[in-house]
């Protein structure tokens, strides 16, 4: 029998932008797919009225865009599978919950909320494990006539037949559980909206998935889809659970604690790059190698299911900003600079017209100084605006010698040459031997005078990109104002 092509899915629930559990899976089914020749696809899981909006949606998408992960069917997409919303999926649901009932695999439940909340405390004080009675599995005609005219408008629920259920998962080996212990469950709620539990598996049936992957907190919920792909007559995707995700403090990160979203890691001046690497070892290991610089492609050719781990995966942001930095020196020079631009924009540094070879200039001078984007501005900001004088910190620093007659000696010498960074160090030092000041209170001086902060790129190269008329006017300035 010929293998089928390998079909995997992102199913996100549009409540925010793509958060690091979705993006992690989003990686791993992105490689898994692409190294086989199969297809990536996104579908949203949207039936959560209450909570999902387009504007979410849209974050979902523009986050997993921003890490280069781009899928081949999706809303915005098409495909032969569509449509990939599960709002626009409503009648598809409804026809197989029909096809359930028809076949009396599922039936209608009227119970109100308070009385399964009655039914659950009863079961609690009985010390029985809580789960639905089934007191509406045998309901006569008459009684549902009765109980719609009370008003009461019924969910379904599918018939649990209380067998032990199991699957091979592609990470931890055989998992099962005794479905005696689960109730029926529902399927369709009261307003005619499916639970996620049967929605997923009408997809991902209908969507042909040949693996459904995901995180760990996901398994108990595996159950239920065994139970109803059973129901249903269908054979099962393999499935493949990744470790949980844990903050720093060891608490699992989810949409309501801890949160993170990718689009604040974009803000923050993660490179998309890193975050993916960060994110590949986060419950995958290449095996015996000390590497851990990686590009998406090298990714997509080592990665295998069979190197993800089951074991908790710690979000270290310590070793999230240390892989930052390295992929930040293994940017060329102007692709840093151009990365900087929004940064610097933001911070009121750069106007809309960026002068990219002057920043390419300075680019050079901070590129192993910038462990995050987010902090251009505070490391470039002597070569784009202005410095303040910080004339309290220059008279720490100087003591009793002269400040104009230093900067006078500096200036004079400075003018005179021609505009190289040779030549510049040259010409600070003849003064610094003509003055006799020790070295660590001149240059912290100089460094003050031209960039306004005792810390800085290297003064040579520094006043070299600001240039002769800049360098002089802040000396000038400096010696006026002291």
């Amino acid at each position: 029998m010929e293998e089928k092509k390998i079909r995997v899915r992102i199913a996100p629930s549009p409540t925010g932008d793509a958060h690091v559990g979705h993006a992690r899976t989003a990686l791993y089914d992105y490689l898994f797919a692409k190294q086989s020749g199969g297809t990536f696809v996104l579908r949203i899981d949207d039936t959560d009225t209450a909570r999902n909006t387009a504007t979410s949606a849209e974050g979902v998408y523009r986050g997993l865009r921003w890490l280069g992960l781009e899928w081949d069917e999706g809303p915005d997409k098409g495909g032969a599978y569509g449509p990939y919303r599960q709002s626009e999926r409503l009648d598809i649901y409804r026809h197989y919950v029909g096809e359930l009932l028809s076949s009396a695999k599922a039936y209608e439940c009227f119970c109100t909320p308070e009385e399964l909340e009655a039914e659950r405390q009863a079961q609690l004080e009985a010390k029985d494990h809580p789960r639905y009675s089934g007191k509406c599995r045998d309901l006569s005609a008459e009684d549902k006539v009765r109980l719609r005219a009370e008003g009461r408008v019924p969910t379904v629920r599918l018939k649990v037949t209380g067998a032990v259920v199991g699957f091979t998962d592609l990470v931890r080996g055989w998992i099962e559980a005794d479905t005696s212990l689960m109730g029926d469950f529902i399927i369709l709620k009261s307003n005619g909206i499916p639970v996620y539990n049967f929605a997923t598996v009408i997809d991902d049936h209908l969507m042909e998935m040949t693996h459904v992957t995901r995180g760990a907190e996901h398994i108990a919920n595996t159950f239920n889809q065994l139970l109803t792909y059973q129901a249903l007559g269908w054979e099962p995707p393999q499935f493949a659970h990744f470790s949980i995700m844990l903050n720093e403090d060891r608490s699992k990160m989810s949409k309501r604690k801890g949160a993170t979203f990718i689009g604040q890691y974009a803000d923050m001046g993660y490179l998309p790059e890193a975050m993916l690497n960060f994110l590949a070892f986060l419950g995958w290991s290449p095996g015996d190698t000390v590497e851990e610089i990686y590009t998406l492609e090298q990714l997509q050719e080592l990665f295998s299911l069979e190197r993800c781990t089951s074991s908790n995966a710690v979000f270290d942001i310590k070793k999230l900003d240390w892989i930052n930095a390295k992929w930040i020196r293994l940017l060329a020079p102007e692709d840093l600079a151009r990365r900087l631009v929004p940064f610097l924009q933001k911070a009121g540094l750069l106007d809309e017209d960026v002068d990219l070879n002057y920043l390419t200039r300075i680019t050079k001078l901070v590129h192993e100084r910038l462990p995050r984007l987010d902090e251009a501005p505070l490391t470039c900001a002597a070569f784009l605006k202005e410095p303040s004088i910080p004339a309290d910190e220059m008279r720490q620093v100087l003591g009793n010698n002269d400040a104009q007659g230093c900067i006078a000696a500096v200036v004079a010498e400075l003018g005179a040459i021609t505009w190289v960074e040779a030549n510049i160090e040259q010409a600070i030092r003849r003064v610094q031997e003509q003055l006799g000041w020790s070295t660590k209170i001149y240059f912290m001086f100089l460094r003050l005078a031209v960039t306004g902060s005792k810390v800085s790129p290297p003064l040579f190269s520094s006043m070299e990109v600001l240039g002769k008329e800049i360098t002089l006017a802040r000396l000038n300035k400096v010696a006026a104002a002291l």
